[in-house]
């Protein structure tokens, strides 16, 4: 019998010592946390998730560290040699850094996404690790897709919802049945409702916006205070949205989580 696809992928940190961490800019030590979030035992092994997410996604900006450490979060993710908490953390972590915010420059400084009057989004001078994260991402999701195949899980909707481009079928009918009320838990619903709306690429319109937003205190403040930046698409306030959602479905209120800020 054939071994399902998440057990047939190589060791997820091979290549590693490879990488010259130490010389990239907030990759000191990454090598390490990698490890430790694969290898260690319970709360030492959340806690490496979480300082894994403090260097490669500082106050929702990436840096160069994050681009080189997407890879090996792929592999990780799409590994089932990765205890299944750990993968859970690394697949938000992985549409986190999609969703990233800022970035840093040379000089340690944040440029942050920015977009004109007619939603277009503004260059940025390079490194322009935004667009790099996101495009490594974007690479390696169908892998983790593929090893989740039909895993009812929050994680894959928060993917789903950072790259909607890359979501295939099976993951598509996962997420139509998690949209039904009436088996799944509300918030998990919610996420898979927002990813199916970003993967037909229908239109967002602003009473969809409020509408999602309704369900979480949060969120409608921030909508109702036009807390997002200015000239901001609605596809992307949908998007944070729905990442938002499927953390909550997966961690609940009690845990702040990745920070994603509108």
């Amino acid at each position: 019998m054939e071994l399902p696809p998440a057990w047939q992928r190589p060791d997820p940190l091979r290549g590693l010592e490879d990488m010259p961490w130490s010389v990239l800019a907030h990759g000191a030590g990454v090598d390490d946390l990698l490890r430790r979030v694969v290898h260690d035992e319970g709360a030492t092994r959340e806690a490496a998730c979480r300082a894994l997410v403090d260097r490669l996604l500082v106050d929702d900006t990436v840096s160069e560290a994050s681009v080189w450490a997407v890879p090996f979060l792929v592999e990780m993710g799409a590994s089932y040699r990765v205890p299944a908490d750990s993968r859970d953390r690394v697949i938000f972590l992985l549409a986190a850094m999609a969703l990233a915010s800022a970035g840093f420059t040379d000089e340690g400084k944040r440029t942050r996404r920015r977009w004109n009057a007619l939603g277009r989004e503004l260059p940025r001078r390079p490194p322009d690790w935004i667009t790099q994260t996101r495009y490594e991402v974007a690479k390696g999701a169908p892998k983790v897709f593929e090893a989740l195949a039909g895993a009812e899980v929050a994680c894959s909707m928060a993917l789903a919802i950072a790259v909607p481009e890359t979501v295939p079928r099976h993951v598509v009918a996962v997420a139509e049945d998690l949209a039904s009320a009436d088996r799944s838990p509300r918030l998990l619903a919610l996420a898979a409702r927002v990813a199916l709306h970003l993967v037909s690429d229908a239109p967002i319109t602003p009473a969809l916006l409020r509408a999602t937003a309704q369900c979480n205190p949060e969120l409608l403040r921030a909508y109702r205070d036009k807390a997002y930046p200015h000239h901001q698409p609605p596809y992307v306030t949908m998007q944070l949205m729905g990442y938002r959602y499927a953390f909550l479905a997966a961690y609940g209120d009690g845990e702040e989580g990745v920070t994603i800020r509108p």
